[in-house]
């Protein structure tokens, strides 16, 4: 595993480098027999990518099973549907464009992350050319289960420049959000971050913050961060299938003072808002919560 210069720089101010290229060596170009199982019963996916004005967007894609497969030897990854036309992210799911994939399953608090290059994009599905993947540990995984899907139809709001008050109230009493990035060369990346309901603080209209607590040491994401700062949001209500899509800019406190703030914060991350997006009944799957992760520290 090579990583790049964001993600060198990141792991050395943290302190892990060796630990860093010992995890690098779990990373691999195709998806395995195991890992391919578990993508199989998965409905939906996390989608992370850059548009052509250079932000990123992340959104989710959900669909009857089988919605995930994997080819024979693991190199390409098909998701069995496409985002709709007026989803922020559509303009940059071309063929050749960076991609980062997350599939997760709540319930067993498992989840599996691919990034690479779209190969083909298809009326009804993308398929997707593996460089990396790999799967993460339970951490901060809220455990939701399964109760049923909804008919309601998706109705997205007016884009706007920040959030409004039941936005903010969203943000606040939210458990799980799903962070896209993306580097030059490196490509995109999506990933789950999870915590107590509340660990996203809402600094203003325009600024999130949030603890970044110890995880694989590996900071695909925060390595993107440290070379492009731009990157995308996606808060999802897990009861009404509801999205909150967020594009921006990322940066990394590493300060002492900000860590405290926040318990078992390693550093803070701080987001700030360019375009907010709201769709109510995004995807048809709804959940119900089952269990707090036991991982996770107190929001306050």
């Amino acid at each position: 595993m090579a990583f790049h210069e964001g993600e060198l720089a990141v792991q050395e101010r943290a302190g892990v480098l060796e630990e860093a290229a010992h995890v690098g060596r779990f990373l691999r170009n195709h998806i395995s027999p195991g890992p391919r199982d578990f993508l199989e019963r998965r409905r939906f996916a996390v989608l992370a990518a850059s548009v052509p004005d250079g932000s990123v967007w992340t959104s989710i894609v959900a669909g009857p099973l089988p919605f995930l497969t994997a080819d024979e030897k693991g190199h390409f990854l098909r998701i069995g549907g496409l985002p709709r036309s007026t989803d922020s992210i559509a303009p940059g799911l071309v063929v050749g464009a960076h991609i980062g994939v997350v599939a997760i399953d709540f319930e067993a608090r498992r989840r599996f992350r691919i990034n690479g290059s779209l190969s083909e994009v298809l009326s009804d599905a993308l398929v997707v050319q593996v460089d990396e993947a790999f799967s993460n540990c339970p951490k901060y995984i809220q455990a939701y289960v399964p109760r049923g899907d909804s008919r309601q139809p998706a109705e997205a709001s007016h884009p706007s420049n920040g959030l409004d008050a039941a936005q903010t109230a969203w943000i606040g009493r939210a458990d799980l959000f799903f962070l896209g990035t993306h580097h030059p060369v490196g490509g995109a990346d999506a990933s789950h971050r999870g915590g107590a309901p509340g660990f996203v603080r809402v600094v203003s209209p325009t600024e999130l913050a949030w603890g970044d607590y110890h995880g694989n040491s590996l900071f695909q994401s925060l390595g993107n961060a440290a070379v492009e700062p731009r990157a995308g949001l996606l808060f999802v209500d897990p009861e009404s299938g509801s999205t909150l899509q967020l594009t921006g800019s990322l940066s990394i406190d590493w300060t002492a003072e900000a860590a405290a703030q926040i318990p078992r914060a390693e550093r803070v991350l701080r987001f700030r808002i360019a375009r907010a997006v709201e769709t109510r009944s995004a995807i048809p799957l709804r959940w119900i919560l089952s269990g707090p992760s036991p991982f996770n520290p107190p929001a306050r």
